[in-house]
């Protein structure tokens, strides 16, 4: 009879902790560290808001910086990067699917590996998509600002992008590099 209520409690248990899991996960969606993420992703949302605002109303002629090889130009570009032209309506529907995406992806994937490199691509990966989305859809244009000569002119969206790349390469190096010092042990 004991071993039967052994059954039981420990049945109890499991279910108990399974709720307990099943909150837990709904907390860490609303934990400190998913502010942190949201609150940094608005932080470098409003810098290439107002950074583009300034551009807009500033930067009437081309400055350059480094001769003309670095210049700031205010352009207004209706396609993705590097002027790729995309019809507007499959470009905008693509950015909305990739938004929910890139947040299934993160809250399914990587956030429960509390990982700080993770955790910053997702926020550049964020801020770049959200922003550059809102622009697509609302305003049919980005603008751009920053020019490298025989390259392209990006804005600091496109910066995000370019530093989620490598942060999230550096990540899946380090990965390899831990599961290759693993197999020589």
């Amino acid at each position: 009879m004991e071993r039967k209520n052994t059954k039981s409690k420990f049945s109890l248990n499991v279910k108990e902790n399974n709720k307990l899991s099943s909150k837990k996960k709904w907390v860490d969606f609303f934990s400190l560290r998913f502010f942190i993420i949201i609150f940094s992703s608005l932080f470098l949302i409003f810098l290439d808001l107002f950074t583009k605002f300034i551009a807009k109303n500033f930067l009437d002629i081309q400055i350059n910086i480094i001769k003309d090889l670095f210049f700031l130009e205010f352009v207004k570009n209706p396609w993705i990067a590097f002027s790729i032209t995309i019809p507007t309506l499959f470009l905008k529907i693509m950015t909305i699917i990739l938004i929910f995406g890139i947040v299934y992806y993160y809250i399914k994937e990587e956030q429960k590996k509390e990982d700080k490199y993770i955790d910053m691509s997702f926020i550049l990966i964020l801020s770049w998509a959200l922003w550059n989305a809102y622009e697509r859809i609302f305003v049919g244009e980005v603008i751009d600002f920053i020019g490298i000569k025989y390259f392209s002119v990006f804005n600091f969206a496109d910066i995000y992008i370019s530093l989620w790349v490598a942060l999230y390469l550096y990540k899946i190096l380090l990965w390899a590099k831990k599961i290759h010092l693993d197999q020589e042990k």
